[in-house]
C-alpha cells in the first residue's frame, strides 16, 4: 500500500488524494490532515458584532450559541463559512467593508425568551445531541446560602427556589420540553452538574443527594426513567410502605449511602483472610471511619455506558466549592440495573491512575454514533499524548499529588473538549496549559496557543501559527507561519 506524502503544498495534496489511497478505516483522520495546510493566518479586529454573550459552536459547526446580556433570551446563528478571499497576503491587501461585520459571516436563525423575570439563563450551561440537533438550556432563579436543611435536604448545601432545563430543536427554536426542580441545587457551572450520554441525560441533585436520569425521546419529550438516591430500585419505596416502615423512613440511610457502606465493608472483610485478625481489621479499617463514610455526599456522575455510573463521593464542603484537588474523594462505578457498586477507588490510587492512563477514552464515553467526539486526542489513542502525560508525571515532586492532581478532573464535564483537528495531537503539538477549553473558559486574559507541526519530528523550531488572545492592543495579533518539509519556503504573517 502507498502511504500519504505529507506535502507543504495544498494543491499538491489534493491531487495526490486522487491516486493515493488511505489505509482501511482512516479516510476521515488523512481528510483531517489536510488542516496542516490550512492555519489562521490572520485576524480581523473591531468587528460590528451584536452585543451578545457567545457560549459556543457545536461540534458539527452548523450552530453557534449565543445567550443575551440579561441572560433572558437565547440566539442561534448559523455559519455562512468562506466569504472572502484573497490572492495576496492578507495583510498587504484590503479586505472589503463587509469582512469587518459580523453578519458576513454568521446569518442569526432566530431569538428565543427562555427565562422569565426573575430568572436567568445559565451561560455556561449548553448540552447539545448531535443526532437530533437538540440544545439541553437552563434557567434558574438567584441562590440562597441561608436556606434550612428540610425534608431529607443535606446541611451546608445552598439552595435555588427554580431551576428548568429546556429541551430546544436547534433548527427552528421550538421548546419541545422542560424539567423543572424546585428548592434544590444542581451545580450548572460548566454544564458539571449534568451528563449527556446518546439519548440519556443524568442531573446531579446536591441538595437531595439524588441522580435523575432523563431520557430523551425522538418525539423530543423528556422522560424521567429512573432515580437513584433514598432509593435505587423502582419498588424501594413501594416495599418499606407495605412493610409498614415508611414512618421511620428519615431513620434509614439513602439507599445509594448503604450500597457504598456495604461496598467498603465487604472488600475490608475480604483483605484480611485470618478469622482472627479480621475483627480488629474491621474496627481500624471501617467502624473507625464509619462516620466518615457516611458523610461523604455525591459530588459529580458522569455515564460510562447505558448502564454505568461513574459517581464521585466527597465532603459537603467540596461538593459546593469547586477547589477539590486536596480533599479526600472517592470514585465508584454503579450498575444502574443491578443497583451494585461494581468498585471502589480513592483518589490516590494508583490503580485508577492506571485505568486512566490506559483507557482514558472509556472515562469520556462518546457515544458510537458521534461522527466528532471520536476524534478528540487522549493519551489511550495517541503516542503523542502519552508522551506528554509521562514527561509530566516525571517532573512532578510527589507522585501521590500528581495523582490526586490528574483525578481531580474525573468525573469529566459533558462536552468540555473539542474535536477540532487543531487539537488533534497526531497532527499538532501544543502545550495543554494555554489552551483553554470552553469547559475552563476566561482562565486567563492573555492565551498563547503555538501549535507544532508532528510531522516534522515535533522540532520546537518548526511552528505552524500563534494565536494570542485578550485585550484588544500590541500583545493581541494571531501569528502564522509555516516552514517546508527541508525548510525551503518560509512566510509569516503579522
Amino acid at each position: 500500500m502507498v502511504g500519504f506524502f505529507r506535502s507543504g503544498n495544498l494543491a499538491s495534496r489534493v491531487f495526490d488524494r486522487q491516486f493515493l489511497s488511505p489505509r482501511p478505516g482512516a479516510t476521515v483522520n488523512t481528510v483531517r490532515q489536510f488542516y496542516e495546510n490550512l492555519v489562521p493566518s490572520y485576524t480581523i479586529y473591531d468587528i460590528d458584532c451584536p452585543d451578545y454573550s457567545f457560549r459556543k459552536f457545536t461540534d458539527d459547526g452548523k450552530y453557534l450559541v449565543a445567550f443575551s446580556r440579561n441572560h433572558q433570551d437565547l440566539i442561534v446563528y448559523r455559519p455562512i463559512w468562506l466569504t472572502f478571499s484573497c490572492h495576496e497576503e492578507c495583510d498587504s491587501h484590503d479586505l472589503p467593508a463587509n469582512a469587518e461585520r459580523f453578519d458576513s459571516f454568521f446569518k442569526q436563525l432566530y431569538s428565543i425568551s427562555l427565562a422569565s423575570s426573575n430568572e436567568y439563563i445559565c451561560k455556561d450551561f449548553f448540552l447539545y445531541m448531535e443526532c437530533h440537533q437538540y440544545g439541553l438550556f437552563a434557567t434558574s432563579t438567584a441562590q440562597s446560602n441561608d436556606s434550612s436543611a428540610t425534608d431529607g435536604a443535606i446541611h451546608g448545601v445552598p439552595s435555588i427556589e427554580k431551576i428548568t432545563f429546556y429541551l430546544v430543536r436547534l433548527e427552528d427554536g421550538a421548546i419541545l420540553d422542560e424539567k423543572a426542580f424546585c428548592n434544590d441545587f444542581i451545580n450548572l457551572a460548566h454544564s458539571i452538574g449534568a451528563y449527556l450520554y446518546e439519548d440519556l441525560v443524568c442531573i446531579v441533585s446536591l441538595r437531595y443527594q439524588t441522580i435523575h436520569v432523563l431520557q430523551i425521546r425522538d418525539s423530543g419529550s423528556l422522560v424521567e426513567v429512573r432515580r437513584i438516591g433514598a432509593f435505587c430500585r423502582e419498588d424501594d419505596e413501594l416495599f418499606l410502605y407495605s412493610h409498614g416502615q415508611a414512618a421511620q423512613g428519615n431513620s434509614f440511610l439513602p439507599g445509594i449511602k448503604q450500597r457504598l457502606l456495604s461496598f467498603i465493608f465487604r472488600k475490608t472483610w475480604n483483605e484480611e483472610p485470618d478469622q482472627a485478625l479480621r475483627v480488629q481489621h474491621l474496627k481500624k479499617k471501617f467502624y473507625f471511619h464509619f462516620q466518615d463514610y457516611v458523610d461523604l455526599i455525591i459530588w459529580k456522575v458522569q455515564f460510562l455506558d447505558r448502564r454505568h455510573l461513574f459517581i464521585k463521593f466527597g465532603s459537603v464542603d467540596g461538593g459546593v466549592t469547586r477547589s477539590t484537588d486536596q480533599n479526600l474523594a472517592f470514585f465508584a462505578v454503579y450498575n444502574m440495573e443491578t443497583t451494585d457498586i461494581v468498585s471502589l477507588y480513592q483518589n490516590s490510587s494508583e490503580e485508577l491512575y492506571s485505568l486512566f492512563e490506559h483507557y482514558y477514552d472509556h472515562f469520556h464515553a462518546n457515544p458510537q454514533n458521534s461522527s466528532h467526539e471520536k476524534f478528540i486526542s487522549s493519551h489511550s489513542n495517541s503516542v503523542h499524548a502519552l508522551d506528554q502525560l509521562r514527561t509530566i508525571k516525571n517532573k512532578a515532586s510527589s507522585s501521590s499529588q500528581f495523582v490526586k492532581k490528574m483525578m481531580a478532573s474525573l468525573p469529566y464535564t459533558c462536552q468540555s473538549q473539542s474535536p477540532s483537528p487543531y487539537f488533534d495531537l497526531s497532527i499538532f503539538r501544543y502545550d495543554e496549559k494555554d489552551i483553554v477549553y470552553p469547559a475552563i473558559c476566561k482562565k486567563k486574559l492573555r492565551t498563547e496557543g503555538r501549535l507544532l507541526d508532528v510531522d516534522v519530528g515535533w522540532n520546537p523550531m518548526v511552528t505552524i501559527f500563534h494565536v494570542w488572545s485578550g485585550s484588544y492592543g500590541e500583545s493581541r495579533r494571531t501569528h502564522g507561519s509555516t516552514k517546508g518539509k527541508h525548510g525551503e519556503n518560509e512566510r509569516e504573517n503579522h
